[in-house]
């Protein structure tokens, strides 16, 4: 009984504040039906006791209101998420396409995977390939890139154009293991 006292408490805790947290939102903009509704009545004054059927509810479901604070948290953060790009460190031996094709060929003995560079993403592999210019220089990369939650591995082909990194083929995105 002790722990469900506890649960419940601390779920009135969190009501309590994400009510205050709610006011604080709505004293800084209310909803725009509110708005209209004033200007049509000067006398007009939203209803009370609204928060104390949330406080209730909210002592109830703390835990899933939490998660959803968090998660609404993350998204009005004003930190941008990083974008990849292949930089000269990333850069890894230069290849021509035929020694990348013969390199990523699949070879699957019960024939699930198409016996084509790149098994099932070979459509993408010619995508890309049809986009690049004629003769130009292919450079590996492997990289270990911070994601922003988590940290990943990838890899894949680079074009080299002027002697710079410019569009790439990813062929692994892992998630690395928290060191």
């Amino acid at each position: 009984m002790t722990y469900l006292y506890l649960y419940l408490g601390i779920g009135l805790l969190v009501g309590i504040g994400v009510s205050i947290r709610g006011a604080r939102a709505y004293a800084k903009a209310p909803p725009i039906t509110e708005v209209v509704a004033q200007a049509l009545d000067p006398d007009w004054q939203p209803p009370k006791r609204r928060w104390l059927p949330l406080i209730l509810i909210s002592s109830l479901i703390w835990p899933v209101l939490l998660l959803l604070l968090l998660v609404i948290k993350r998204l009005e953060s004003d930190e941008p998420i990083p974008e990849f790009a292949v930089t000269a460190e990333h850069l890894l031996e230069s290849l021509t396409v035929a020694e990348i094709e013969a390199r990523e060929r699949v070879f699957d003995p019960l024939g699930a995977v198409p016996d084509l560079p790149f098994g099932h993403l070979n459509t993408a592999w010619q995508d890309f390939l049809a986009e690049c210019e004629e003769g130009v220089e292919f450079r590996r990369f492997a990289a270990d890139w911070n994601a922003g939650w988590c940290k990943e591995r990838r890899e894949g082909y680079v074009e080299m154009v002027d002697g710079q990194p410019g569009r790439f083929f990813m062929t692994v995105c892992k998630t690395l293991p928290e060191v």
